[in-house]
């Protein structure tokens, strides 16, 4: 478990939140929602290039946060002279602050378990990510260094896994994706008899989920399976990197040299950033694919994935797999009921491993209901609430 604290940051007055195997942000449009998912993914970016060169000053500086958090996350102006921010884990912590004359300050504390850090591959997937199939020369757009070019990139380089003798299918839509090298197309296969049309043709429920479920697909695999790039400067930097390991007074003995550079080399997992998960979907579909995206988490251990969303269903589908981890740890024979009767999968969430938010007025309060153990009913769907209330009083008239 991460803990994050940000104050005085875009509207964001002042937040505690920790992050967990699944974090959910729920609020309405421009409350802060993507300001905290933007800040927890740069954060986790921080930490894993200070674990990578274990240098702390290289990284904490106004340039660093200015390209990789201001610019790359599109939050310029956003920061205020009393912002600050601090991220802690069980490597270490940090804090960022702004004063009232523009002077950037940082501090910064090795955690004991520094030497156990794991690479992970980080990806931030935005609100825009159909622009892939919305604008079909999208590889000849031209952008500055921000989340949604390294997207692009990021998307580029996962839809080449998927020919179309390995076509990717959509959850239970009979749909399929391929990329056409030839043509350097994306595909979508429509129907069990094969007929293919143009990404860009696509429905916009699919121009949103397919881009997703190609990466986090991707990413996935690469995290379980990828290995170490060997070159000359990868192979400077373990040496480097072993020179250090070997001078430290605090590495573990239980842990070797060896381990620790492969950890440090090697991807061992993903972490994935989402904004609105929901988009375009209708609301069936989004329980399928929160349902894929718990199975696609559980491929590791250490997978995560911190969201956004405005959707109750979302909500209400990670309630279900929640309950359903409830009533596995009570009678494990449940879960061949559950798997093969009601849901289908082996979606299950355990309550002490998710964080739910609810953003209101630059704060947060968590929604998850303690006592019953599953997020709280009343946060699922509030604006239902005041439809009905509104609804009854038309009909006292």
């Amino acid at each position: 478990m991460n803990k994050l604290t940000i104050r005085n940051f875009g509207p964001i007055k002042s937040v505690t939140i920790d992050l967990k195997k699944f974090t959910v942000i729920i609020g309405p449009q421009s409350s802060g929602k993507s300001c905290i998912l933007k800040i927890a993914s740069f954060c986790k970016w921080l930490e894993k290039r200070i674990e990578l060169s274990q240098n702390p000053d290289k990284y904490l500086s106004m340039e660093v946060i200015g390209a990789e958090l201001l610019q790359f996350h599109k939050l310029n102006g956003f920061q205020k002279s009393n912002t600050f921010i601090k991220y802690e884990s069980q490597f270490m912590a940090f804090s960022i602050a702004f004063d009232e004359i523009g002077k950037t300050t940082f501090d910064f504390q090795w955690k004991r378990n520094r030497w156990r850090y794991k690479r992970p591959a980080i990806a931030y997937i935005p609100a825009e990510r159909n622009i892939v199939a919305a604008i079909p020369n999208w590889f000849d757009v031209k952008l500055v260094h921000n989340n949604i070019r390294n997207y692009m990139s990021d998307w580029e380089e996962a839809r080449q896994l998927f020919s179309k003798s390995n076509s990717l299918s959509i959850l239970d839509l009979d749909t399929s994706y391929y990329f056409n090298l030839m043509e350097n197309t994306d595909k979508i296969i429509v129907d069990k008899q094969g007929h293919t049309i143009d990404f860009t043709n696509a429905s916009s429920g699919l121009q949103s989920i397919v881009p997703l479920y190609v990466l986090i697909s991707y990413l996935s695999d690469k995290s379980t399976y990828q290995a170490g790039v060997s070159s000359v400067a990868n192979d400077k930097e373990h040496e480097k990197l072993k020179l250090m390991i070997e001078r430290s007074m605090d590495v573990p003995k239980s842990l070797s040299t060896y381990e620790i550079i492969e950890n440090l080399s090697r991807t061992q997992h993903t972490e994935i950033y989402l904004e609105e998960p929901e988009e375009n979907i209708f609301p069936k579909t989004q329980y399928q694919l929160v349902k894929w995206l718990v199975q696609m988490m559980d491929v590791s251990v250490d997978n995560s994935i911190s969201m956004t969303t405005h959707s109750p269903y979302i909500l209400s589908s990670l309630n279900n797999l929640i309950q359903a981890a409830d009533a596995i740890s009570k009678d494990f024979r449940n879960a061949d009921v559950i798997r093969d009767n009601i849901l289908g999968s082996d979606a299950f969430i355990g309550f002490d491993n998710i964080s739910v938010y609810a953003v209101i007025d630059g704060r947060v309060k968590t929604i998850k209901d303690e006592e019953l153990r599953l997020i709280s009913q009343s946060a699922l769907d509030s604006a239902s609430d005041d439809i009905s209330e509104d609804f009854s009083k038309l009909l006292e008239l």
